[in-house]
């Protein structure tokens, strides 16, 4: 009998243990099906991989079709990067500023290599020219001390002006001398606060983990003037801090739930310890306030991290919430937990039974329907000030994202920014990767007034002479310039991509030229109307229909060494605004705008979706090395929007190219060559990811969608362009 009741109790624990494995499933499906597409919080997708070869039979595939040879980089490809510091410098000002030269040259230059770590630097404005804004502020002065005054007021402007400089050299003069061209300087044009700030930090990049600093605490400014800081002992014991990065690094590769490891005070921990054996404290052994963090970057994105920053971390708050609080509460968000652990001893971690954060009920968080970021500024005060508008009709909400690549081109640096700005109804922020990190100061400037325009426009071009004057420091930051060590396009636009705020996310290039003010608004208004849109492209399209392919003969002694032949584009329709297209055929029937399905498109500008643009997997990064120009990336992302069911469109932006001066790919001869051959490679490149869909597939999808126009007649033409979205 006792066998016999043995042998029903393990059955019934084996049924038990079934029975919890496909409620597991269950909830597991749940998980990945419960938010939708638009309300994904965070869901990073990965390019698709490239076919060794490609099978017979494969339908689409040109016969003789060579066999792809993936392009020899010079430099790391920077596509798994293990991990990235990124330090929010706010308060590293003057002789606090030499804490970063030991962080690059004692501390990232000795992680091990093959973690390819990077760090970024994140500079938002310096507190001198707060204090002056707040002398200015203070009242009416009399006649007799008006003269003194304005004496005070221009020595304290130029020790401002000073002292901004220096701290804008000393951040880019740290990123520039980190090891292997791993560093980056970012500069926003107004102070954010700190939970945003370090929401940026977390997306500017694509490392698995990141180790992030940043001031937390209202009472503490900044982790370097904190009393009992760790950035003390990564002065006087660099081998400690490195020792503290590989034992928590190695944490939480140990540990699935583990999310975050926090650097401990020895202080705070004794108090702590003595609280807990007494039974006076109940609460978790909680993080210290010098605010470094070794994060797993993905988990703290999934669990809401962005969205928990935006809500409760507004400009000018009352209570602006801890970080590191907003940490947590995405960590509890995935069901993970975190760690203290004492920088002067890398292995002492707390009790385990005090920082479980495991949720246990399978809940998945699902964010909105976009991310709704409304513009803030404040009065003198500090007390907030809300925009005016018709919520409804997205007056008041940061829609787009632009994000530029620039490289040397210095006309383009005031004209760019006034043309994106000027008359535009859409409130949008601009995101600019300067490869050449030159012309910083001329940069800065044309960025402030691209700032004061969008304020103006979030305003609703309000008279309120508190909104006017101080618009430029007291709110959220409109536009961000980012040194980078000259990756070129594909990944600059994937960096800011990921960094976006708005809903929507427009790449444009240095030497692009907007005429029609409404480009943006007119975009945003085919979006709404065609909800499975995911992309659009604002300059040409193709579809190919052709059973041939375009074959390219030498171009003269432009392309000296360039053998004509196939360049294994299909030799299709082209349409759009490039030379030789022609013109878009169908109209919206909605809008009346001239638009059309294209099965690929060029750019700039490429709008899209910016929930989409992580889901796939950002654009690829195999189609260019660092540094190189990313001929084709543009038709791939296309490619792979259709492959997962998502549409491309077409439509006429009125963007001219030629603005800014500089080179071009197509004027130097040597380019040209590198240019000609990378296309031709990357045509090819475009089978091998696609087999079986491109490009017989893709193109008919195109065209069924196509039907659902309205065709472009003589009699019925395209709308007059309109502000209205």
């Amino acid at each position: 009998s006792s066998s016999s009741s043995s042998s029903s109790s393990s059955s019934s624990a084996s049924s038990s243990s079934e029975e919890e494995e496909e409620k597991s499933e269950k909830s597991e499906k749940m998980m990945s099906t419960k938010c939708d597409r638009t309300r994904q919080l965070w869901v990073e997708g990965e390019p698709p991989k490239v076919s060794a070869k490609l099978k017979r039979g494969v339908s689409g595939a040109p016969k003789s079709l060579p066999k792809f040879a993936p392009p020899k980089c010079k430099r790391d490809r920077m596509e798994r990067v293990r991990l990235a510091i990124a330090v929010s410098t706010r308060s590293a000002r003057g002789p606090a500023t030499s804490w970063a030269e030991v962080l690059v040259k004692n501390v990232h230059a000795n992680l091990p290599k093959q973690w390819k770590a990077e760090i970024i630097f994140y500079e938002d404005g310096g507190d001198v020219e707060d204090e002056e804004d707040e002398k200015e502020d203070d009242g009416e002065v009399d006649e007799s001390g008006k003269r003194e005054r304005e004496k005070e007021s221009r020595r304290t402007r130029r020790t401002a002006t000073a002292t901004t400089r220096k701290s804008r050299e000393f951040a880019r003069k740290a990123a520039n001398a980190a090891k292997d061209g791993k560093g980056y300087a970012v500069y926003a044009t107004s102070r954010d606060t700190d939970a945003r700030v370090v929401s940026r930090l977390l997306r500017l990049t694509s490392a698995e983990t990141v180790l992030l600093m940043y001031p937390s605490s209202s009472s503490s400014s900044s982790f370097s003037s904190s009393s009992s800081s760790s950035l003390r002992e990564i002065k006087t014991g660099v081998d400690v801090s490195v020792d503290w990065i590989r034992n928590a690094e190695a944490m939480l590769a140990r540990d699935a739930k583990l999310v975050a490891v926090f650097v401990a005070e020895g202080s705070v921990r004794g108090e702590r310890e003595k609280e807990r054996k007494d039974g006076n404290d109940a609460r978790p052994f909680l993080p210290s306030s010098n605010s470094i963090v070794l994060v797993k970057r993905e988990a703290l994105l999934r669990g809401g991290y962005q969205l928990l920053a935006e809500k409760k971390a507004a400009p000018c708050g009352v209570n602006n919430p801890n970080p590191d609080d907003l940490l947590i509460e995405a960590i509890k968000n995935v069901g993970g937990k975190y760690v203290a652990m004492h920088a002067e001893s890398p292995h002492e971690v707390a009790p385990s039974e005090m920082i479980s954060r495991d949720r246990g009920d399978g809940e998945v968080i699902c964010g909105p329907e976009f991310l709704d970021v409304e513009p803030a500024f404040c009065d003198h005060g500090r007390r907030a000030i809300g925009a005016k508008g018709d919520a409804s009709r997205g007056e008041k909400k940061v829609m787009a994202s632009i994000v530029m690549q620039f490289y040397d081109r210095p006309k383009s640096i005031s004209a760019l920014p006034a043309l994106l700005s000027k008359k535009s109804p859409v409130l949008a922020e601009l995101l600019v990767n300067n490869d050449s990190r030159s012309s910083h100061e001329a940069w800065m400037k044309s960025l402030h007034r691209f700032h004061n325009s969008m304020l103006t426009l979030a305003s609703n071009n309000s008279t309120d002479e508190k909104v006017s004057t101080r618009r430029n420091k007291f709110s959220v930051p409109f536009a961000l310039l980012v040194h980078s060590p000259d990756v070129h396009e594909i990944r600059a636009y994937n960096r800011l991509g990921r960094a976006a705020n708005a809903p929507f996310v427009a790449f444009i290039q240095d030497d692009d030229r907007p005429n029609d003010p409404n480009w943006l608004a007119r975009a945003l208004k085919l979006f709404k109307v065609q909800p499975k849109m995911s992309m659009l492209g604002g300059h040409a399209g193709r579809l190919d229909t052709s059973k041939n392919m375009e074959v390219k003969r030498q171009w003269g002694a432009r392309s000296k060494g360039y053998r004509g032949g196939p360049t294994w584009q299909n030799a299709g329709e082209k349409y759009g605004n490039a030379a030789g297209a022609l013109p878009i055929k169908f109209l919206d029937p909605n809008t009346e705008e001239a638009f059309m399905w294209a099965y690929k498109v060029n750019s700039a500008p490429l709008i899209v979706r910016a929930d989409d643009f992580i889901r796939v997997g950002l654009f690829h990064p195999m189609f260019s090395c660092p540094g190189e120009m990313g001929i084709g990336f543009d038709f791939e992302f296309s490619i792979r929007l259709w492959k997962n069911g998502l549409g491309v469109g077409l439509y006429s932006s009125g963007f001219k190219d030629g603005l800014g001066g500089g080179g071009s790919t197509r004027s130097n001869p040597v380019a040209l060559l590198r240019r000609m051959t990378a296309w031709r490679s990357n045509n090819i490149l475009l089978y091998y990811c696609y087999p079986n869909f491109h490009h017989e597939k893709g193109t008919k999808i195109a065209l069924a969608w196509n039907k659902e126009l309205v065709l472009r007649t003589k009699t019925r033409r395209p709308a007059k362009s309109s502000s209205q979205f």
